[in-house]
């Protein structure tokens, strides 16, 4: 018998589905390739320091946690000036009572099921504590004063770091635009130096010299590319914002040649306005008034308490009351004509002398003491943290305008001596490492003076902060 040729049973069909099902496969590859390629298409979004600043100050957790502490105090301030009113209560109980009991009511000893009702209201009021609330009311007080004062500082720290890290992307961005024209220009003397050793004019050694420099550079560029995505995602985090959510660039910010070489004021009216005005010490100041109200009012918890007690009620027995009208006992009177009997009226004063508090007093006192002493030091603290910082970023200052003037003037003799390097060497009159000299004196005068540029701009900003100024 003869086979038929061709495919087994079933091959047809199966490799039909094996077809069918890559096509869907590759459809799919094709349109998920897709997806991702919108999914990193991100937004462009450009950062202006001001849009920095305003930004951290609505992120910052610092900054919310220490209006929260705010609101905190201003809660505790008020009930400190209410815990000097009195207090008023209203009470009623509803009691049953089986056998041989006395009844207020009736007066005598009844052998019976009695149920009974008290309603009242009372009033308690601390006269006389020593003090005590007053100088806790004073110390709240202050507390308060010390809360919003600390709000102001977390807002200076938070616009302070915004300013480092915001200039810092900036020097960042102009040191990548040297080294760019840097490789740039060094591609171009390759390309020339290729170009003439092809021709026979020129000499392999130049090639590799240029070739190893430009490697060099290359390294360098990337390195320079890599502390900038550094510092741009630093400045990203102080401001509390997904790095990964859009494609952020920084906007320079511009400083004309005149506000660069503006004079400071001099150190001493510097140093003044900024003790006058920092929130930081303002703060520690009013936390130290705090603790002296807080040892006050430890120390009147030695003295004695006169309180006063008020109480207006009436009572209802189920044994019934005396009219006291007809002034007869009226078994069946009712709860509302037992309430009108049965008034009453009760009024105490009343004195307690502390003799013996198992040292509680003592110890209060002497820990409100000790606050008392942090708090001074907290105090010279702060004004010292202060000092130093605008201590720094004046010298800082004086030093980047120092540095741009001689920045300034040494980059314009670098820049032709460099120019004029550049025409010995390409006539052949210069060899390639003095010509790579020259370009490396132009280029560090060049990242010198970016650095001192924005090295001024940042002191100038910060010691305006620290003097109660707008960063505007």
């Amino acid at each position: 018998m003869s086979k038929k040729k061709g495919h087994p049973t079933g091959m047809a069909p199966f490799s039909r589905l094996i077809s069918n099902a890559m096509k869907v496969l590759v459809g799919l590859t094709f349109i998920l390739i897709t997806f991702m390629g919108f999914a990193q298409d991100k937004p462009a979004v450009t950062l202006t320091l001001d849009q920095c600043i305003k930004t951290a100050l609505e992120n910052n957790i610092q900054l919310k946690q220490a209006k929260n502490n705010e609101l905190i105090a201003k809660s505790n301030s008020v009930q400190s000036l209410m815990q000097m009113l009195p207090s008023v209560n209203a009470d009623i109980n509803y009691d049953f009572s089986s056998g041989n009991t006395f009844d207020q009511n009736t007066g005598q000893v009844v052998n019976t099921t009695t149920s009974r009702s008290n309603p009242n209201i009372s009033a308690n009021w601390i006269l006389f504590q020593g003090l005590s609330n007053f100088n806790t009311r004073r110390q709240r007080e202050q507390q308060l004063i010390s809360s919003t004062e600390n709000v102001e500082n977390t807002k200076l720290t938070t616009e302070a770091n915004i300013l480092s890290s915001y200039l810092n992307v900036v020097i960042s961005q102009e040191n990548i635009k040297v080294a760019l024209q840097r490789v740039d220009l060094l591609t171009a003397q390759l390309d020339r130096e290729i170009k003439r050793e092809s021709v026979g004019v020129g000499n392999l050694e130049s090639v590799y010299n240029f070739r190893s420099q430009l490697a060099n550079e290359k390294l360098n560029l990337a390195n320079l590319q890599n502390g900038f995505e550094r510092n741009k995602l630093i400045l990203l985090q102080s401001m509390q914002l997904d790095p990964t959510a859009a494609e952020y660039q920084v906007e320079p910010y511009p400083a004309s040649e005149e506000e660069l070489l503006i004079e400071p004021d001099a150190f001493g009216v510097v140093l003044n306005d900024a003790l006058n005005t920092n929130p930081g010490i303002k703060s520690a100041l009013a936390q130290r008034q705090a603790a002296k109200f807080g040892y006050r009012a430890a120390q009147g918890r030695r003295l004695p308490t006169v309180s006063a007690l008020g109480v207006y009620g009436s009572n209802y027995s189920t044994n019934g009351a005396f009219n006291p009208t007809t002034d007869q006992f009226e078994s069946d009177a009712t709860f509302f004509d037992q309430m009108d009997f049965n008034q009453f009226e009760y009024l105490n004063f009343s004195l307690s002398l502390p003799l013996f508090s198992r040292f509680q007093n003592h110890n209060a006192i002497q820990v409100a003491k000790l606050n008392m002493a942090n708090a001074e030091l907290d105090t010279q603290q702060a004004n010292l943290t202060a000092t130093n910082t605008v201590q720094t970023v004046y010298l800082d200052l004086i030093a980047a305008q120092n540095t741009y003037r001689s920045a300034s003037e040494n980059l314009v003799a670098l820049q032709q001596s460099f120019e004029f390097m550049e025409k010995r060497y390409q006539t052949g009159n210069s060899d390639f490492y003095t010509y790579l000299e020259s370009l490396n004196n132009k280029n560090r005068a060049e990242v010198q003076l970016v650095n001192a540029k924005y090295s001024i701009v940042l002191r100038r900003k910060i010691l305006d902060l620290y003097r109660g100024s707008s960063t505007d």
